[in-house]
């Protein structure tokens, strides 16, 4: 039963609305602001509405009542509906205007009154379970949208697990290089020079990186594999690695048309091995041509390349790796994402040591993890033979 306080001096006029009103709903009776506010004040529940009487509600009027519910965090959110013999428009328009739901003129009909309290309970009702109609909307959306990207996750940690198969040094490698195009991603995105790059976008951006050498699925493996430098017949089997990836992703494209996600994942599979002064491949782009989210990839991806180490070549130093990387700019490099390289180079630094101690993590959570195998042959055993329904 919902509660409603009444806020009135007079004797006759409170009787009257108790009379009305007690049926349906709990009463608070109050005879004047003083005693209504202490009340409220006190209250750990406060009523859904307050009935105020604008000339019998004590020192200050109605309108200071009213005023002063409104103005309160916790009281704000009750229905008020003020009693008034003024029909003045001017004292209604004041009413509405201080956050009164409803003005209702004496002398008081019962039945009008009823009707009126009525319907703006029924109001505050369907209010109510349209806010919890979104709410549980809402967790929904989120529950869903916190899955989908669960499952991207889950898909491209298997795509990055099926490239170390084939050649144990690209899975960690993408892995890494994602982590360095989120410190240059979120440099870029905070130095104020617009990108167009959404920055809600982030998650999904850095996420897709961890793709740009899928295409290697497809490179022979006596190349992919090689130990040395590679002759120009091999260099130009592994050139077609970002071919490779970018016509499988349009391939399936049709599958999630206008996805964000599967966009990112095309521009950087495809031309992280464009060069700023037109001489990379496949497509031989130049400047401003190459995607931004290419660009920035392949400052990332040719860093990791210098600084990881390789059964062919000792890694390099950060020192020497952040040299060759300044020395590209304007030829192999956009010099803007040079730039942002140099003011956040110490963050490379600083995540490639962490990156080794989470792969040791990742390690061990990999060997905790519980056997698939052996809960398909639990689900086997259970639902085998089929169950009746």
């Amino acid at each position: 039963m919902s509660t409603i306080m009444l806020v009135n001096s007079s004797e006759i006029e409170m009787k009257l609305m108790q009379k009305s009103l007690e049926k349906d709903y709990s009463l608070i009776p109050m005879s004047n602001a003083k005693q209504a506010l202490g009340r409220l004040a006190k209250a750990s529940v406060v009523p859904e509405m307050m009935v105020i009487d604008l000339e019998h509600a004590g020192p200050g009027g109605g309108f200071s009542l009213l005023s002063s519910v409104k103005m309160h965090e916790k009281l704000k959110g009750i229905k008020v509906v003020l009693l008034s013999a003024d029909k003045e428009g001017a004292t209604e328009m004041e009413g509405y205007r201080l956050g009164a739901s409803e003005v209702v003129f004496k002398p008081i009909n019962a039945s009008i009154l009823k009707r009126r309290i009525d319907i703006q309970m029924e109001m505050l009702s369907n209010k109510r379970q349209l806010d919890n109609y979104v709410s549980q909307l809402q967790k929904n959306v989120t529950f869903h949208a916190q899955n989908s990207l669960r499952l991207e996750y889950f898909l491209i940690g298997m795509i990055t697990d099926l490239l170390s198969k084939k050649d144990g040094f690209t899975g960690t490698h993408c892995v890494s290089v994602s982590r360095y195009m989120g410190i240059l991603l979120q440099d870029i995105l905070m130095s104020g020079i617009n990108y167009g790059i959404p920055s809600e976008d982030y998650e999904i951006i850095v996420l897709s990186a961890q793709l740009h050498d899928m295409g290697k699925m497809g490179v022979p493996d006596s190349v992919l594999m090689k130990e040395g430098k590679y002759t120009d017949e091999e260099f130009r089997a592994m050139k077609n690695h970002p071919v490779y990836a970018a016509d499988a992703i349009q391939k399936y494209s049709y599958l999630l048309p206008d996805n964000k996600f599967v966009i990112y994942m095309y521009q950087m599979a495809r031309y992280h091995h464009e060069r700023w002064d037109g001489n990379g491949y496949p497509d031989r782009l130049a400047g401003y041509n190459i995607p931004v989210l290419a660009r920035i990839l392949a400052v990332a991806d040719v860093y990791d390349a210098l600084t990881a180490n390789r059964s062919y070549k000792q890694a390099k130093t950060h020192e020497h790796a952040c040299t060759i990387l300044l020395q590209g700019a304007g030829t192999q490099f956009d010099p803007a994402v040079v730039q942002s390289f140099q003011r956040s180079h110490m963050l490379f630094y600083n995540m490639a040591r962490q990156i080794q101690e989470q792969q040791a993590q990742q390690a061990a959570q990999i060997q905790a993890a519980p056997s698939l195998m052996t809960q398909s042959q639990q689900m086997t055993r259970q639902y085998g033979g089929g169950t009746r329904q």
